[in-house]
């Protein structure tokens, strides 16, 4: 697993010629369910923000990443940042956003994010008050909350 925190500032190169692409500014994260991106398994990654970006895009879709590795994320270079974030990417800040119950208590803030590097998969959820919260659980991200369905009696995180 690798986490969200030490993914942000990553250098991404193209993998034809390792030309800089940009920089990992976040990720843009989908919650699961049928029918979701995620499909009944859970959230997952669904593409890669960039800061830095001269020419085109700043948003990178998670098929097109080649890899994650320990010092940078390696995408395809006829892909590299086709789509703009400009409208949605307060959305996509997750670290930091506050942490709500599907039925509105406050659990505090996202500290993290765990996930696979291969599969994009969500495995864990960081609280800023010690939570884990499996990834499955993710409901929603918003531009003012990250929204997590309860576990097992009502007020348990």
């Amino acid at each position: 697993m690798m986490l969200l925190s030490q993914t942000v500032g990553r250098p991404v190169v193209s993998a034809s010629d390792a030309a800089h692409v940009g920089t990992v500014a976040g990720l843009v994260v989908e919650p699961g369910g049928p029918g979701g991106p995620g499909g009944p398994g859970g959230a997952v990654v669904t593409a890669v923000r960039l800061d830095g970006v001269k020419d085109g895009g700043d948003v990178i879709a998670w098929e097109d990443v080649h890899a994650v590795g320990p010092d940078a994320v390696v995408v395809e270079a006829t892909t590299a940042a086709r789509f703009t974030s400009k409208d949605s990417s307060e959305r996509h800040n997750l670290l930091g956003k506050r942490l709500l119950t599907e039925l509105g208590d406050a659990v505090g803030t996202l500290a993290d994010v765990a996930f696979d590097p291969a599969s994009g998969r969500i495995d864990m959820l960081y609280g800023s008050r010690g939570d884990r919260i499996p990834g499955d659980r993710l409901l929603g991200v918003g531009s003012y909350a990250v929204v997590i369905r309860v576990a097992g009696e009502v007020g348990a995180v």
